[in-house]
């Protein structure tokens, strides 16, 4: 096959499938392991406790106000901030103010 100055289509189909197989399953391995590791830091990882409304977290933000026109954008990137720090859903704490920081 290599010896041969060109390929047919049949053994240029073969290598082409080989090299999509090895590169999906390399993919599915990759994302085997992710999982497996994903599981296994969680597994270290104290989750907090759950409960009902009286048990929902209060967190102070420093940002801009709302009331002075604030950006949307800005606001919903707060929220994503905390929610991803405090590694939970956003109906699990209530934002009460967001005050800029000069």
């Amino acid at each position: 096959m290599w010896g041969k100055e060109t390929m047919t289509i049949a053994e240029a189909f073969g290598v082409s499938l080989t090299g999509i197989v090895v590169v999906f399953l390399s993919l599915v391995f990759l994302a085997i392991a992710i999982k497996i590791v994903s599981a296994v830091l969680n597994g270290f990882v104290k989750e907090p406790p759950k409960g009902g409304s009286a048990n929902k977290q209060q967190v102070k933000t420093q940002a801009a106000p709302q009331n002075k026109g604030t950006d949307p954008k800005l606001i919903a990137a707060v929220v994503g901030a905390v929610s991803q720090e405090q590694r939970g859903r956003v109906e699990n704490f209530r934002i009460v103010s967001i005050n800029e920081v000069k």
